[in-house]
């Protein structure tokens, strides 16, 4: 009985121990760099600083300014039918379906910006005084405002504020 709890004492501890040495034996012998050829270091230093200096220079790109989206519609079409509206409301929804109707029927661009998305449509919108939604603008290439309508617009009105534009 004594030998039996003799093993069970001395038997984890003789593991714990091997498994200390073998860690102590990796530890002390791990290979290290060999650094006592100074001229092959420096050598080795040389050459990576004479791959640098050697690559050639990347052009300095200027940041591009995103374009807006009245921008990327007037380079499609001259004229470009821009309702700004805030969603949640049946009447914007109405108007948004006229408005686009009365773009096609003039064969003219159109664009919904919702004035709540996106900061880049924010600051459209206060760089044309927009403060109210739904409004319609009508803008020609430059971009120029030939148009505006604060509130409900019908489908044969922007086709005939479009066409009046285009000419």
């Amino acid at each position: 009985m004594a030998s039996h709890l003799r093993l069970h004492v001395l038997l984890p501890v003789a593991i714990l121990g091997i498994l200390g040495l073998g860690v102590g034996a990796f530890a002390t012998t791990r290979s290290t760099p060999v650094t006592s050829n100074a001229g092959a270091v420096a050598a080795r230093i040389a050459a990576k600083q004479k791959a640098k200096t050697q690559k050639p220079a990347k052009p300095v790109k200027k940041p591009s300014t995103p374009s807006t989206p009245l921008q990327s519609a007037l380079r499609k079409h001259s004229v470009v039918v821009v309702l700004f509206y805030a969603p949640g409301d049946d009447y914007d929804t109405i108007q948004t379906r006229e408005t686009r109707a009365g773009a096609l029927g003039a064969n003219v661009g159109f664009l919904a910006l919702n004035v709540t998305k996106n900061t880049q449509v924010a600051a459209l919108a206060a760089q044309y005084d927009v403060r109210e939604a739904p409004a319609t603008l009508i803008f020609k290439r430059g971009p120029r405002v030939a148009y505006r309508v604060a509130g409900y617009m019908d489908r044969r009105a922007v086709a005939q504020a479009a066409a009046d534009a285009r000419s």
